[in-house]
């Protein structure tokens, strides 16, 4: 029997097969020359392949969730002379950080952190990285822009087309919490030991800064809110050139909560 009416007898008869990921198809058009066009049940994507590669199964659903069981890569290419791309690398790390298990679990941060469906498809996350200020940029150090969700709409835990941006290293750490440095008290406080006063301190350009001692935990805490906010502020300056107006905008606006 020729190809073509394999392929007809195939398709008349609706034959499901199944490929090695356990996806379903089915046959549903020759093209000479070519092979056949096979149509997934699940995703609804078709595509070109030879018959024996039906028969053994070996045929991909591209629109299948294929990382972390949620993120779905399409026909993009995803490596470049054998090294990820960089809005790939971005795009598996994003997803990586919300839905593997091991990290929710052992990085609080990342807990109840979500990716927005239109993220979860490859060719709209690469499309949007490609139309963002700052994708492209590098620091001071050489080090590119950063990826960050929690600029622009404060305690965000949705990653998005209109929660994200790119900023430098620097921008991007002035908001990575650590509760190891916290403790039980208010952000920028701790207790000192010794006195049993409240220590204030902040972070600038890397390196623990301390404020003082205080009688309270509420004047510590309103010294170390001066201090974040005027940094904040001139990192915001500093960059302003380099970051999207939004982003800028955001930053000189910040205020500093007990709460954060």
């Amino acid at each position: 029997m020729k190809l073509k009416e394999k392929c007809v007898n195939l398709i008349e008869n609706g034959v499901i097969f199944e490929n090695n990921s356990g996806c379903q198809f089915k046959v549903v058009d020759y093209v000479k020359g070519v092979g056949v066009i096979v149509q997934f049940l699940g995703t609804g994507y078709k595509t070109t392949a030879q018959l024996g590669n039906v028969l053994r199964g070996s045929v991909r659903d591209r629109l299948k969730p294929s990382v972390c069981g949620v993120g779905v890569v399409g026909i993009e290419v995803t490596r470049i002379d054998g090294k990820q791309t960089k809005e790939y690398e971005l795009w598996n790390s994003m997803l990586t950080r919300c839905y593997n298990i091991k990290i929710k679990q052992n990085i609080q941060t990342y807990k109840h952190c979500e990716v927005s469906e239109n993220f979860k498809y490859f060719t709209n996350f690469k499309e949007w990285c490609n139309n963002q200020v700052g994708f492209n940029s590098k620091d001071d150090k050489g080090n590119s822009f950063q990826l960050d969700k929690d600029i622009l709409v404060k305690g965000n835990k949705i990653y998005s087309e209109d929660t994200c941006c790119f900023v430098p290293c620097e921008i991007n750490n002035l908001f990575t919490k650590s509760n190891s440095v916290r403790g039980t008290y208010t952000i920028g406080v701790s207790r000192h030991e010794q006195t049993g006063k409240f220590h204030a301190r902040v972070n600038i350009s890397g390196e623990m800064t301390h404020l003082g001692l205080f009688e309270t935990e509420i004047e510590a805490f309103t010294v170390y809110k001066q201090v974040k906010e005027a940094y904040i502020k001139h990192l915001a300056e500093k960059w302003k050139a380099s970051l999207d107006a939004r982003v800028y905008n955001s930053l000189i606006e910040y205020n500093v909560e007990i709460t954060d």
